[in-house]
């Protein structure tokens, strides 16, 4: 079992000692929030039809503020552990669907198009890995549970030359076969638009890829005996 508590002091000092919101939420700043955001982005950024949005881990919520200015076509809401969080956000933006839940113990009743997680798991304190890792899947597993299209979250890369010591550093090899095995065939890494860090986005159908055929159903239609499948 892991300890959270430690997590959540950690946040209440930020909040308490920084007025940004990046700041407060362990982001070194603005910049580096947004690309995160861009990074979780991409699950959705080909939609042409308005769509869902659910953050977990939402902080002040300024996920939403990058969409309304980026994807105007998303309905945002979104969840946090810490109440001092969901104070802030709706400080910040009383309009906003944000509420305080642990979606492991109480999940939302509703389905979203699109759930994401960003930066939520770069901060294990003292847990070990290996059972921060156990956290990470059953979190990934409780979010695509609430997706209807698709999972985006990103992570800290293994592939560094410097760690923090409380930080949390996963292979990405680790967190592709988790997803192809446990979530859904139709998944993917990048980590082509940052040497640190890496997104995994999970689909529940496939892609279309340019100037291809139609995607391929998983699993595969039954074959003519002899017939060929690739």
């Amino acid at each position: 079992m892991n300890d959270l508590e430690p997590i959540k002091d950690h946040y209440r000092r930020q909040i308490a000692e920084y007025g940004d919101p990046a700041r407060a939420c362990s982001w070194r700043s603005d910049d580096v929030a947004r690309r995160n955001f861009a990074a979780v982005s991409q699950v959705f950024a080909h939609e042409t039809q308005p769509f869902s949005v659910y953050e977990i881990g939402c902080g002040f919520a300024t996920l939403r503020d990058f969409l309304v200015e980026h994807f105007p076509l998303a309905t945002y809401s979104g969840s946090d552990l810490l109440p001092e969080m969901i104070e802030r956000a709706k400080a910040r933006s009383p309009e906003a669907d944000v509420e305080e839940r642990d979606i492991l113990v109480d999940p939302p009743t509703k389905r979203f198009d699109y759930v994401v997680i960003s930066g939520l798991f770069n901060l294990r304190m003292h847990n070990e890995d290996s059972a921060w890792f156990a956290f990470v899947k059953r979190m990934l597993k409780g979010a695509y549970a609430l997706a209807d299209k698709g999972l985006a979250s990103n992570f800290l890369t293994s592939y560094v030359d410097f760690k923090r010591e409380l930080g949390y550093y996963q292979d990405p090899g680790v967190v592709f076969d988790f997803a192809q095995r446990e979530l859904s065939r139709f998944s993917e890494i990048r980590q082509s638009y940052y040497p640190w860090e890496f997104t995994l986005f999970v689909y529940s159908k496939p892609k279309q890829l340019p100037f291809a055929p139609p995607p391929v159903a998983w699993p595969a239609p039954p074959q003519e005996p002899g017939e060929r499948t690739f």
